[in-house]
């Protein structure tokens, strides 16, 4: 497949040359070419309607803007066209609110086509078709960041009731005008992997098939050979990260129903980014790939690229991909003295909006995700166990309001590095309501959790009564030995016992523990073990080289 894919990408590098744009050049020029500055997950329905607006004033001989209806909330439903071709093209985009990538792509699309119409390919592209584009179907879920609409419907498994306003819009449109093709344009889970390989599906395509059999018509082939061309153009950009959607017929998807309907359908889902990538990638890829295959349906049809590159692409596989694993390491489970062997993975939940820099909240919160066999996953970043030791905080007590004379900010944070994951502060019912107020204040990322407990329930062995030793110390026992340190003792004791007061490592808790270094072969010594990482609900107090 690799020499073929290659040989395919040279063909169409010298063909591209002759006929108008290459998908190097859009990837090269997007950055000055986009037309819609703001992050797709900031984008909201007020801008997008000032930027459509915008775009037909610059344009008004060769864009039309027509209101098709509205949203539950009274919010527009915009259909763009823009070409002058005898083909028609469907393209619409967010009929789930929280899957954006593709929106801001649509008015790019349309300005660049615009803006280079006397250029061979714009002008083929808008000579030989006419495109239908709906940007944003789901205005409402938009607003509040959701997948479905302001009647808690998901417009994507409303093909057949067309209870949602939104759906029999899209019905509409898609019978009024009988489109050769069509995209729909989505965003998947962004820790989907490619297979088994653990890389992140950037990018995903299918075919959408029109009945349950999987009935390959012409018009299907022709979205096949839409995929192939999407997998070929975004090849040099995205190394390693596409892959092939569910293939699985679903009767209430609007997806597989416009296929039926005589509409053949390539469904486009935007993925997950490698760390450090900024998310106007996803945009910048739908905008290249969208604009490619647009150029050779064009040309001729797409004729020149082979179904089976798209065959070949392998499967997604959901729920493959972590934010973090911890590899080569043991897990001590309270209970049990004898650590043993599991990898360990876990997520860290921050939202589209939150990683755009234009959420409101910007906390994040954590799941372990994994203890086992992690090899086949991803993650975004590896950490090298070393063979350490994987275990839960520490939980201390304190007890009586007096406390509040030391229990502050700083002393929560000053616990954290030492391993102490929960404070549980004993008060009296009178005073429960100013402690509770108290911890709401100080518990942030980075501190202990200062839980506040009525004085009839159990305290932990250990008790603070002051402040602790200043840290970080790299050993143990040295935390444990410094001066002014008595409370702390029984500590590393208490958990090598595996008392009942630590909580069990689990899947689908936080992700809050210690990695610590044990002595040769897997012993755990107090004089001899380090304390290597701490991390609190996924976030990384204390790490020592």
């Amino acid at each position: 497949m690799a020499t073929r894919l290659l040989a395919s990408l040279t063909l169409f590098v010298l063909s591209a040359a002759s006929f108008g744009f290459s998908s190097a050049e859009l990837w090269q020029n997007w950055p000055e070419e986009r037309f819609v500055p703001t992050s797709a997950p900031c984008l909201r329905h007020a801008e997008l309607t000032e930027r459509l607006d915008d775009l037909v004033s610059r344009y008004p001989e060769e864009v039309t803007l027509e209101k098709v209806g509205e949203s539950v909330l009274g919010r527009s439903i915009q259909l763009m066209t823009l070409g002058r071709g005898p083909r028609k093209i469907f393209l619409w985009s967010q009929m789930h609110g929280d899957e954006p990538s593709a929106t801001p792509a649509l008015l790019d699309i349309a300005h660049y086509l615009l803006g280079h119409a006397n250029e061979p390919g714009p002008k083929a592209i808008v000579d030989e078709l006419t495109l239908l584009m709906i940007p944003m179907l789901n205005p409402d879920g938009t607003e509040v960041y959701r997948r479905r609409n302001a009647q808690g419907i998901d417009i994507n498994r409303d093909a057949l009731n067309l209870t949602t306003p939104e759906g029999r819009i899209l019905k509409t449109v898609r019978d009024k005008h009988e489109p050769m093709l069509g995209f729909n344009l989505h965003d998947q889970n962004r820790r989907t992997a490619v297979g088994d390989t653990g890389f992140l599906a950037t990018n995903a395509v299918l075919a959408v098939a029109g009945d349950p059999e999987g009935t390959v018509t012409p018009g299907r082939m022709r979205a096949k050979r839409a995929c192939s061309a999407i997998v070929e153009t975004l090849a040099p950009f995205i190394p390693d990260g596409m892959a092939r959607y569910d293939e699985d017929w679903s009767p209430r998807a609007f997806g597989d129903n416009i296929t039926a309907w005589g509409t053949p359908v390539v469904l486009i889902e935007s993925g997950g980014l490698p760390p450090g990538q900024d998310f106007s990638q996803l945009t910048r890829l739908n905008f290249v790939a969208i604009l490619t295959v647009l150029r050779d349906l064009a040309k001729d049809d797409l004729a020149g690229y082979d179904p089976e590159v798209y065959e070949q692409l392998l499967r997604n596989k959901p729920n493959s991909w972590s934010e973090v694993s911890i590899r080569n390491n043991h897990v001590l489970q309270p209970g049990s003295s004898v650590p043993y062997r599991a990898d360990f993975a876990f997520l860290i939940f921050r939202d589209d909006r939150q990683h755009a820099g234009c959420a409101a909240d910007d906390s994040a919160g954590s799941m372990i995700f994994e203890i086992g066999d992690n090899r086949f996953f991803g993650s975004g970043r590896e950490v090298e166990g070393r063979n350490s030791v994987l275990m839960a905080p520490f939980v201390v007590g304190v007890k009586g309001w007096v406390a509040r004379k030391w229990l502050d900010e700083k002393v929560l944070a000053d616990l954290a590095p030492l391993g102490v994951g929960t404070v549980r502060w004993s008060v009296s019912k009178k005073k429960a309501s100013a402690a509770n107020e108290l911890a709401d204040e100080m518990n942030q990322k980075g501190r202990a959790e200062l839980v506040v407990i009525p004085p009839t329930a159990s305290l932990p062995s250990v008790l603070l009564t002051g402040p602790p030793p200043a840290p970080p110390l790299d050993s143990l026992a040295a935390v444990l030995g410094t001066p002014g340190a008595e409370e702390l003792q029984d500590l590393w004791p208490d958990a090598m016992s595996a008392t009942r007061e630590l909580p069990a490592i689990r899947r689908g808790q936080p992700a809050s523990f210690l990695l610590v270094f044990p002595a040769p072969e897997g012993r755990i010594d107090l004089a001899h073990t380090a304390l290597n990482a701490v991390w609190l609900d996924g976030f990384e107090i204390h790490n020592t080289p």
